[in-house]
This record gives C-alpha cells, structure tokens and sequence, in this order.
C-alpha cells in the first residue's frame, strides 16, 4: 500500500522516485524564487536592522534531487550517462 506525504500542498507516494523528483524541484524553484524567505527585524533606539534567510539547505535539496533522478532513470530502465575518462601511463616518450 503506497505511503503518501505532503510536500508543498501536493500528496505525494514516498515510494515512487519519480514522483517525489517533479515535488521536490517544485520546491527547489520556490526557493530559488524567493517564496521561503522569512524576514527578521531587529529595533534598538538607535538601528533598525532587518534579516532575511531561509531555512532550506540547498545542498542537500540537490544531493537527494540527484539521488532520486538516478533512482528514476534506473526504475523507467533508462541507462544514466557517464564521461569517459583517460589516464596516461608515467612514461618517456622518444621523438
């Protein structure tokens, strides 16, 4: 029986990778848009000083996004891509 949870308003099946990528980048682009920004005022007699953050770790939102595209792309059997890399043996070359 899938689990659902609620991100963002949508209800969402936790086992699905697919489904929780497209909620979770909704998300990343609210934050990205400025929507979970909380505004802080600090008054003394003398300043007035406001603050502006969000509690959201971005680095973490897209480690887990990377995570779920891989876990998608392997579950639809799509093959993920990878660079080639090279390496050169330590060695003279005579010319």
């Amino acid at each position: 029986m899938p689990t659902f949870i609620s991100i963002n308003g949508v209800d969402v099946d936790q086992d699905d990778p697919c489904a929780l990528y497209q909620a979770l980048y909704s998300v990343k682009l609210r934050i990205l848009a400025g929507e979970h920004v909380e505004e802080l005022q600090i008054q003394s007699p003398v300043t007035r000083e406001l603050m502006r953050f969000s509690a959201a770790n971005i680095k973490l939102l897209d480690v887990e996004l990377m995570r779920l595209a891989s876990v998608c792309s392997a579950k639809d059997g799509k093959r993920q891509r990878y660079a080639k890399t090279m390496r050169f043996a330590g060695g003279r070359q005579c010319l």
